[in-house]
């Protein structure tokens, strides 16, 4: 039994916002986590990250010093839990004057979930594919 952490594929125009919601599809009693995502720094550039209301409980930092890379680290003293629960949404923006079309996907290399009880959680990541189009 685990968890799924997933992105789901979407699709966006060069020059526009995208809103890509990281998912958990279920989980009791989530305290912590800890993502490292990578992205690729010549289409997107990250603009924000924002919880969503079922994760509104746990404080959250998101280090974006190194374009191309984003760690994100949640904590909450109590764990929440859901199904099919938005834990963030990061928003990106799509470079502009991009021609043709261009895939790429937002990566998830590390994914660490603990419980209120200190346990790990294990988890298997789904990673989101974006289409591009000029």
């Amino acid at each position: 039994w685990g968890t799924e952490l997933k992105i789901p594929a979407m699709k966006g125009r060069s020059g526009q916002d995208i809103q890509l919601p990281i998912i958990i599809d279920q989980v009791g009693n989530l305290a912590g986590v800890k993502l490292i995502l990578h992205y690729d720094k010549e289409l997107l550039t990250f603009n924000e990250g924002n919880r969503s209301p079922g994760t509104q409980s746990l404080m959250h930092i998101i280090n974006d010093k190194t374009p191309g890379k984003l760690i994100v680290v949640m904590a909450g003293a109590r764990g929440i839990q859901g199904k099919e629960m938005t834990i963030l949404t990061l928003t990106f923006a799509i470079k502009k004057g991009l021609t043709g079309n261009h895939t790429t996907a937002i990566e998830v290399p590390e994914v660490q979930l603990m419980g209120d009880d200190l346990k790990e959680i294990e988890c298997k990541v789904k990673p989101g594919i974006i289409l591009i189009l000029p």
